[in-house]
């Protein structure tokens, strides 16, 4: 059982997940506490990336009411469109099936 490949492989992942499960322990609990300069720059970070992402995006489409209406718009043509095509695409295929005769 020992000699097998995978059991080497499952050996491997486990020791290398322990020792950087054992490294980032020894990190953090010896590192030095972050100045008031290192934290005020990853919060502003932290802003700027939550500025561009999809909760921020969404956060400014709240004050925007003519995108908002156009979204509004387009999710409500969105499900009977999509029923439509599916009735298309049976009607087709009935279609040619009746031809293919």
């Amino acid at each position: 059982m020992m000699q097998k490949p995978l059991f080497k492989i499952f050996i491997w992942v486990i020791s290398t997940a322990f020792f950087f499960l054992a490294s980032a322990v020894i990190i953090s609990a010896l590192a030095p506490e972050p100045s008031e300069k290192q934290i005020m720059s990853f919060m502003s970070g932290m802003m700027n990336a939550m500025s561009s992402s999809m909760m921020g995006l969404s956060m400014s489409l709240e004050q925007d009411t003519d995108l908002k209406s156009l979204i509004n718009t387009a999710a409500a043509v969105t499900i009977p469109l999509i029923l439509l095509a599916t009735l298309f695409g049976l009607l087709l295929k009935l279609r040619r099936k009746k031809y293919a005769r």
